[in-house]
């Protein structure tokens, strides 16, 4: 879990760019964290719904890639439930629902530092040979 923890911490140049921390990596499951930043906000000073989205989709990624196969999206949602605003942390914790041969499937709740729910998103990720 170290060496992908590891290797996408320092090769997501998106994620990097966009100050996402990824904590921890489990079997099937991550944890990624963001403190908010003006950066992130939309025109309404509210944390900007791709930004939401980034944090979970990396959180998503790390658990996808979790069982030594390499593993790329090819669907993925997200459901913004409250806003959030500068001078928050987010965290993003994905855990699998389902393995099969060739896909996984994982649910990611995105929540504040008080442990509201900001955001959940489900992605289905394919395993490459």
């Amino acid at each position: 879990m170290k060496d992908i923890k590891e290797f996408i911490s320092k090769n997501d140049i998106f994620a990097i760019h966009c100050g996402i921390r990824l904590l921890e990596v489990s079997q099937g499951a991550s944890t990624a964290k963001m403190v908010v930043q003006d950066k992130h906000l939309n025109g309404l000073k509210l944390v900007h719904g791709g930004a939401i989205f980034t944090l979970a989709d990396l959180a998503f990624a790390a658990a996808a890639n979790s069982r030594e196969q390499v593993a790329v999206g090819i669907n993925a949602t997200v459901s913004y439930i409250r806003p959030a605003g500068t001078g928050n942390i987010l965290y993003a914790r994905a855990r699998e629902i389902f393995t099969t041969r060739t896909l996984s499937g994982y649910n990611v709740d995105v929540e504040n530092e008080a442990g509201e729910l900001i955001a959940t998103f489900q992605g289905t990720a394919f395993k490459k040979n």
